[in-house]
Order: structure tokens, then C-alpha cells, then sequence
């Protein structure tokens, strides 16, 4: 597993995939673990990075760049109307970029904002730092389609009118294959499928 801030020096094994990003600062690498403890190890490591928890730059919810952005993101004063606009400038902004079958990277916000392109993890932690930039509460949701484990994170938020946890899949911008999903869509999962909730904060 790699965690990283806004930048990095690439180790010869990463060299594949860090071709296709823009050089960083600092690249923390750890081996992940196998199957289910991988997959809450990258959680813990993603909530780690919406908490601004991750060196060299600890760029959480609550460093300047981030509660910028999120605020020229929204361009407007409204609360309500913040989660769509972040949800839709995370989904269509943010170019999709696969990450290889034997790594998980985890991005801050700050340099998947920079870089333009992140995973479904980096994407989603990008989004949750950004509604935690306006006080939305979420968390993550991973999903694994049948025994062979999880395969994909999602998040939800809370909307404080109804007190409802509201879907937000910046993953699905209808390329590649993937489907096109507003706020609430969710992928469904097949009969045997099943999927677990992560807390942030």
C-alpha cells in the first residue's frame, strides 16, 4: 500500500504506475495485508487522509487549500447545494486512473486536487475532505461482489434535512465502462455480495 501528500519520490517498483501521475514529495510504502485486513488497512489509511493525517503535508479537511477549493468548487454561499456540486466536480473533474491489481494507493485531497486523477479510494477521499471542508459528515463503503473479496469504495453523506445517509459514487462518470450515477445511485451487488461501512469521523 502506498500513502502519499502532495508528492513523491518513485520507488523502482512503483515506477509503472507513477509514470501516469505528476511527481510528489514523499511516498510512505507499506506491504497491505491479505484479503479482508488488506482492505480495512486502506480504510483506516484513508480516513487517515481526510483527518489530515498523512505526511509530509497533513492536507485533511481543515488545511487552507483544501477549505478553498472546496468553497471556489461550490461557487456559492448555499449549504445545500455544495454536496452535488463537490460530488459532480469529484466525478467529472477528476480523471479516472486504475492503480495496479497488487497495490492500493491512498491520495490526499490536496494531491489528487493537483494531479486531476486518483482511484475509486482517492476519489472517494478527495470527496469526503471536501464535504468535511463544508461540515458534512460521511464515511466510506466498501464493496466486495462475492467471496473474493472487496473490489470498491464508495461514500455517503448525511443530508442534514433528513438526517438520511445519501450515496455519492464519484467513480461512476459513464467512462470507460463505468456507469453514470447521481447522488444516491449505488452500485447494486449480485446475490452474495456484500458491503461494510467505514467511519471518518
Amino acid at each position: 500500500m502506498a500513502t502519499q501528500g502532495r508528492g513523491y519520490a518513485s520507488p523502482e517498483s512503483l515506477s509503472n504506475y507513477t509514470d501516469h501521475i505528476a511527481p510528489v514529495a514523499s511516498l510512505h510504502v507499506e506491504p497491505l495485508r491479505e484479503g479482508a485486513a488488506g482492505t480495512f488497512q486502506s480504510l483506516a489509511a484513508m480516513r487517515s487522509a481526510v483527518l489530515g493525517q498523512i505526511p509530509p503535508d497533513y492536507s485533511g479537511y481543515q488545511d487552507s487549500f483544501n477549505r478553498q477549493e472546496a468553497m471556489r468548487i461550490v461557487g456559492s454561499p448555499q449549504k445545500s447545494v455544495a454536496p452535488e456540486k463537490l460530488f459532480q466536480f469529484v466525478r467529472d473533474e477528476i480523471s479516472y486512473l486504475a492503480h495496479p491489481w497488487n497495490l492500493q494507493v491512498v491520495q490526499d485531497c490536496r494531491r489528487t486536487l493537483e494531479s486531476r486523477q486518483g482511484d475509486c479510494v482517492s476519489k472517494s477521499v478527495c470527496l469526503a475532505t471536501l464535504l468535511a471542508c463544508w461540515g458534512f459528515l460521511s464515511r466510506f463503503v466498501a464493496q466486495a461482489p462475492d467471496e473474493s473479496g472487496f473490489s470498491h469504495v464508495y461514500l455517503e453523506y448525511v443530508n442534514p434535512e433528513t438526517s438520511q445517509w445519501v450515496a455519492l459514487d464519484p467513480t461512476a462518470d459513464g467512462k470507460g465502462g463505468r456507469p453514470y450515477f447521481y447522488p444516491g445511485d449505488f452500485q447494486r451487488l449480485p446475490d452474495g455480495g456484500c458491503e461494510t461501512t467505514f467511519e471518518i469521523f
